[in-house]
């Protein structure tokens, strides 16, 4: 019964620091006011908590006991009792008092301290997601008006050269190519079979357009169907290939794209057999480039990049990207991977190495 009505105090005393801290945190205290209100109110409650305590075991000694006739079992304890200061606790039980007050004080402040660490934490992740998500949103919604433009153009030029059909089929591949678009919109991620639709209607188009003068070859692995990739993460790198490779020169040229994995790295290649780098760096390959490097880093982090070079045997440009390989539901990552120079499986990604003088990755200031 003593340790009952002891503990049965102290939990009273403390629900009412318990408001009074909500009330000082609501209130926009500083720690160390907080700290100072703790200090005080565990001194100013420890009496009250030693008065409330002997009162009510007096009471109960007192009242039930005797009615029940359990005097003479609790008498020791009524004694003890009744030589104990009735208002005033003495200094041992004062400190005593204060200690346990200032202890579950400290542990409230610490326990509330990592609750709400742990909620900002959560908040901070939850609106970094919701930044990512938006810059990917805005990353993405690049790529339609940049592939529009240059299709529109394309579509102008073969009105004025009077050709109208091809025109028209130009324009009815485009409006399936938009309307897929519109269908991912939302989607930061979809396999490689859905990714190489978009790829093989982008070639349909530049292909009506330019005829002969563009010869493109597309070969995915099976295995890597299912894989995950970026969405529109390949059209951009074969723009970039028809615009600045096949189509610098006036005879044409051929360009080629292959999906593979190795190990568990999804390696994509595109390379064309244009004029290539000629001594300068990637930069003035449009935004196609800069984009896609800028989605990588944002989806995958260090997981992913994309390097670029010069073809060793003849000339001409390659562009490879490197993805940890995952398919829907999500498989673990595979670890950070290393620059294209070196990497064991730069050499069957391509059937040319980088050129170390004109070859360069792909940066992006994050």
């Amino acid at each position: 019964m003593e340790q009952l009505l002891w503990v049965g105090c102290g939990l009273t005393l403390t629900l009412g620091f318990r408001r009074v801290f909500l009330l000082g945190c609501a209130a926009g205290w500083s720690h160390l006011s907080l700290i100072m209100l703790a200090a005080t109110l565990s001194v100013l409650a420890a009496p009250i908590w030693y008065v409330a305590f002997l009162t009510l075991l007096r009471a109960s000694l007192t009242g039930p006991v005797h009615v029940l006739g359990l005097g003479a079992m609790f008498a020791r304890e009524a004694h003890e009792v009744a030589t104990h200061p009735r208002w005033w606790p003495p200094i041992p039980y004062w400190i005593y008092f204060t200690s346990l007050l200032s202890t579950w004080s400290s542990l409230y402040f610490g326990i509330k301290a990592m609750l709400d660490l742990e909620a900002e934490r959560a908040r901070s992740v939850h609106a970094l997601k919701l930044a990512d998500s938006a810059r990917l949103r805005a990353l993405q919604s690049q790529l339609n008006p940049h592939f529009l433009f240059n299709a529109l153009n394309g579509i102008a030029t073969l009105i004025r050269e009077g050709e109208r059909t091809r025109a028209a089929d130009t324009v009815d591949t485009l409006s399936d190519f938009l309307r897929l678009t519109l269908l991912k919109l939302d989607s930061p991620e979809i396999p490689v079979r859905e990714e190489l639709v978009f790829v093989e209607q982008y070639l349909h188009i530049q292909r009506v357009r330019f005829g002969n003068s563009l010869r493109a070859t597309v070969d995915a692995d099976p295995e890597t169907h299912d894989a995950l990739v970026p969405t529109l993460i390949l059209q951009p790198l074969v723009e970039n290939a028809v615009r600045h490779g096949v189509l610098a020169r006036a005879q044409g040229g051929a360009l080629s794209v292959s999906i593979r994995r190795c190990d568990e790295v999804l390696v994509i290649t595109v390379e064309d057999d244009g004029p290539g780098l000629g001594g300068q760096s990637a930069q003035p390959y449009g935004v196609g480039l800069k984009n896609s490097a800028e989605r990588l880093a944002a989806l995958y982090g260090d997981d992913a990049h994309m390097s670029v070079g010069a073809r060793q045997h003849g000339q001409g440009f390659v562009v490879v990207v490197f993805l940890p390989f995952r398919t829907a539901p999500k498989v673990p990552a595979g670890p950070p991977q290393a620059a294209v120079l070196g990497h064991p499986c730069a050499g069957a990604a391509y059937a040319a190495d980088l050129d170390t003088r004109q070859g360069s990755r792909v940066s992006v200031e994050q």
